[in-house]
């Protein structure tokens, strides 16, 4: 087996060499693509056609569409043009990380905001679960207390009509 081909099995395939390629890194909401780019010479509109053929039935000519990249600071920077596009790859340390977003429709929540979330949710529920053990406490001593009362009371009368 030459060193240029990955083995699956008995199934043989040539390795890519991605070495000096651009990766573009590409998402819309939870569906997230990688592709080789050969030519970093790309245009906005090429990367626009590119991307309407790679997400077959989720973009379409006719919607409208906003790209943004994620910069060394994590932010999503518009790209609103080749040039910005040219820039983008510049910067991009040889994977482009992508975020389209697709007729307005809102970014997908980062993970660390889900984990935030997670976090004040399971705070809640235990805040919750301590109240209604708290309310549970309260009602046996009420209860309990109601008892202990009424078999007092129950002895006292008992002993008066003795």
């Amino acid at each position: 087996m030459e060193s240029s081909e990955l083995r699956f099995g008995d199934a043989h395939f040539p390795q890519i060499d991605l070495s000096n390629k651009l990766i573009i890194k590409v998402q819309i909401g939870d569906d997230i693509r990688r592709i080789p780019i050969h030519n970093e010479d790309i245009t906005y509109d090429e990367l626009i056609l590119m991307m309407q053929r790679v997400f077959r039935g989720k973009l379409n000519s006719t919607d409208e569409v906003v790209v943004k990249y994620k910069d060394e600071d994590g932010d999503l920077i518009t790209i609103f043009d080749s040039s910005d596009l040219s820039f983008a790859i510049q910067c991009s340390n040889r994977i482009l990380k992508l975020t389209l977003f697709v007729n307005g429709q809102p970014k997908p929540i980062e993970s660390d905001q889900v984990k935030h979330i997670r976090q004040e949710l399971a705070d809640i529920r235990n805040k919750v679960l301590q109240l209604m053990d708290s309310l549970e406490q309260t009602s046996t001593d009420t209860t309990q207390g109601k008892v202990i009362h009424c078999t007092q009371f129950i002895k006292r009368f008992s002993k008066k009509k003795d």
